[in-house]
C-alpha cells in the first residue's frame, strides 16, 4: 500500500496519466519476496491509474563490511560472521532498501 501511495504522490496532478512501469529496489535484508510483492502490487493497483503497469524488482544484495579487518563481503545468508577472521563485527552496507526507484507513465484518457 505505501508503493502505491508513494506512487500516486509522485504523478502529475494537472494531467490524467497512466502508469506504465514501476521500478523498485529491494534488499534482500527486508525478507520481501519479489514474486509475493508483484501480486500485491497486481491487487492493490485495480481500478487505479496504476492498474495493469509492469513491477520492475531489482534485488539488492547483502553487502556487509567487517569492522575488525575491513572486508567487504557479499552473504548469501544473513548468517553475520566475516568469512575473513570469523568475527561477529559487521556492518551492514546494503540489502536493507525497499524503494520506489522510478516511475513510467503515459497520458492518458481526458
Amino acid at each position: 500500500m505505501d508503493v502505491l501511495k508513494i506512487v500516486k504522490e509522485h504523478l502529475p496532478a494537472e494531467q490524467p496519466v497512466r502508469v506504465k512501469k514501476i521500478s523498485l529496489k529491494v534488499g534482500k535484508l527486508t525478507a520481501v519476496v519479489p514474486d509475493s510483492l508483484k501480486f500485491c502490487m497486481e491487487v492493490i493497483t485495480k481500478d487505479t491509474e496504476a492498474e495493469g503497469a509492469e513491477i520492475l524488482i531489482e534485488e539488492v544484495p547483502l553487502m556487509v563490511q567487517c569492522q575488525a579487518c575491513g572486508e567487504k563481503t557479499e552473504l548469501a545468508e544473513p548468517v553475520f560472521i566475516c568469512p575473513k577472521c570469523n568475527s561477529p563485527n559487521l556492518a551492514v552496507i546494503s540489502g536493507r532498501e525497499l524503494f520506489v526507484e522510478s516511475i513510467e507513465v503515459e497520458e492518458g484518457e481526458s
